[in-house]
């Protein structure tokens, strides 16, 4: 399957946007879950969620390149991963530099 699909930037573009968004999810429930288990808002902080989702679309994008030797498509993924990390730098970063000043 992975083999037949075409090697293309927006497919990795659209590809990178879908993965980030469902491993988000995924984690985000994966938090809750643990949240509500151990009864502590603070088992698995937000950062954290974020962080980790962002670090699996790096494996993703890994994998597409390596193993599929899809590099247009890959490169659409790590697109996605890097602006997303940088937006996320920005307004982690901008938040709680808000927070010290007041």
């Amino acid at each position: 399957m992975w083999k037949k699909l075409p090697d293309s930037y927006l497919l990795g573009f659209v590809s990178g946007m879908l993965s980030l968004f469902l491993f988000y999810i995924a984690i985000a429930s994966v938090r809750q879950l643990a949240v509500n288990h151990y009864q502590n808002e603070y088992v698995f902080m937000a950062p954290k969620v974020q962080l980790f989702a962002i670090f699996l679309n790096v494996l993703l994008f890994r994998f597409a390149v390596v193993s599929f030797d899809k590099e247009k498509f890959g490169k659409g993924i790590l697109l996605v991963t890097v602006l997303a990390s940088f937006v996320y730098f920005f307004f982690y970063f901008r938040y709680h530099h808000s927070m010290i000043m007041s």
